[in-house]
């Protein structure tokens, strides 16, 4: 690759236009006169048309239009903002109080009211939440609260093209479909090397995502920015009527439950449920995960939610991304390029799933390219067991989640292992070099993340 091209000088460079990247610009645009460009190898928001998304096979986007492009993965996800410093980070990773938290929180969701989010809130109901509360604690299961907002997968991308548009208006540059190659240091400069030009400024944020990670972990090695290894989480997307999920959905839209393996006393969560929903899949070049969504107009006859096991590794190995990859090539391979389907009954009876079996359950699957299997193939021993008690154990919370309609895709992997250390504002060791978003390590969700991304705009701010 050369470099040899145009130079576009600029005040504020932010890599990725996810929820961090829109919100740092938002700030910047809003309290300051500094040039700002973002850059996005993926598409605008209203442009980003994955088939993944309506359950038949991702092959013609490459990256995946999921999660690149204006938005980020959120735009083109279930739209469920989770509006509590409980949920999608830590306060104390960036040094902040829960209600400082809480405060950028409700910053972040006037901006998404502002651009057409429905007003409705779930979990908001103190009597039927603590109901819940004691009926999850009696089977040794934490239920985790708190106010949420569902934009809808369908309704996401509107909102966020306003967005977009707005920031357009008030002079953010944007670069999409815009591939960043590397990053550099120049004195006291910072610059951006794209496969169409380069880029140079004085600040940098950097907020590619959970899909960008894994290569912004190879640039701040090489630039000598500090990170720590940190967990990942791994397991499957679980698949049943929606009647089963009902009783809890009137209480909270996506409850969070948290329970330890009786086993391996690992930590077992439940995450991103989606009522009415669907299930879906995402294609990176050398694999392909699953994944859920919900609409606000189109039902399914399903509900879905994922059922994650945290992996921590330490000595002698503490790489858990590349852990978490190489599960993930496994799984693709078993599968034949795509997910593995099993019911449920059949995982818990050691015996792989066939298209005959699947029929027999009264869940139709609502993502068909996928290969009927045995997930334990696929998975770590370890893993499966933990899937199959915290199944059982959630069928006392979520009544028949652990019946013969149940049915597992797999794999669901979570990677937001690499961890930056930060000041409050998100500035790493290295001056005027900030992160922020998942590829932080300090967000899970695009509430949180766009929370960094404000800070990460403050930092700047404060310097001039």
């Amino acid at each position: 690759m050369t470099y040899n091209m145009e130079m576009i000088e600029m005040d504020v460079l932010i890599i990725g236009a996810g929820p961090a990247g829109m919100f740092a610009a938002q700030k910047l645009a809003n309290d300051s006169d500094h040039n700002i460009t973002v850059i996005d190898m993926g598409k605008e928001s209203l442009k980003r048309k994955c088939n993944a998304l309506y359950r038949d096979m991702c092959t013609n986007c490459q990256p995946c239009e999921i999660y690149a492009g204006v938005g980020g993965a959120g735009a083109l996800s279930d739209g469920k903002l989770n509006l509590t410093p409980l949920i999608g980070g830590d306060p104390d990773s960036i040094h902040r109080s829960y209600k400082d938290i809480k405060t950028y929180i409700d910053m972040v969701d006037e901006t998404f009211l502002r651009f057409g989010a429905d007003s409705d809130l779930f979990g908001t109901n103190e009597d039927d939440l603590k109901f819940l509360r004691r009926k999850a604690s009696a089977h040794g299961i934490e239920f985790i609260s708190g106010k949420q907002r569902h934009m809808g997968s369908d309704k996401t991308p509107i909102i966020i093209d306003k967005f977009y548009e707005e920031l357009k208006s008030k002079g953010v540059t944007f670069f999409t479909r815009t591939k960043v190659e590397k990053i550099d240091i120049e004195g006291d400069k910072f610059v951006v090397h794209t496969e169409k030009q380069n880029f140079r400024g004085d600040f940098i944020i950097v907020a590619p995502g959970r899909a960008g990670a894994y290569w912004f972990r190879t640039q701040a090695k090489r630039l000598g920015i500090k990170n720590n290894y940190g967990p990942i989480d791994v397991g499957v997307r679980a698949e049943f009527p929606a009647t089963i999920y009902e009783p809890v959905e009137d209480i909270m839209y996506d409850a969070k439950f948290k329970l330890y393996s009786k086993t391996y006393d690992d930590l077992i969560r439940t995450f991103c449920t989606n009522p009415k929903g669907f299930v879906t899949e995402e294609r990176y070049p050398d694999f392909v995960l699953v994944n859920g969504h919900a609409k606000k107009d189109e039902k399914s006859q399903n509900s879905n939610l994922a059922i994650l096991t945290r992996i921590e590794l330490t000595d002698p190995v503490e790489d858990t991304t590349m852990y978490g990859r190489s599960i993930a090539r496994l799984a693709t391979t078993i599968g034949g390029g795509k997910p593995i389907l099993q019911r449920f009954k059949d995982l818990s009876m050691g015996r792989r799933s066939t298209w005959n079996r699947i029929k027999r359950t009264q869940t139709e699957p609502t993502l068909k390219n996928c290969t009927p299997g045995d997930i334990s193939m696929a998975l770590p021993h370890r893993i499966v067991t933990n899937i199959v008690e915290a199944v059982y154990r959630l069928d006392n919370v979520i009544e028949g989640i652990a019946s013969d309609s149940t049915l597992l895709y797999a794999p669901e992997i979570k990677f937001y292992d690499t961890k930056y250390p930060v000041t409050n504002q998100m500035e790493t060791n290295i001056p005027n070099f900030f992160v922020a978003g998942d590829a932080s390590g300090h967000s899970r969700g695009i509430v949180y993340a766009a929370v960094t991304g404000i800070l990460a705009a403050e930092g700047i701010l404060a310097k001039r």
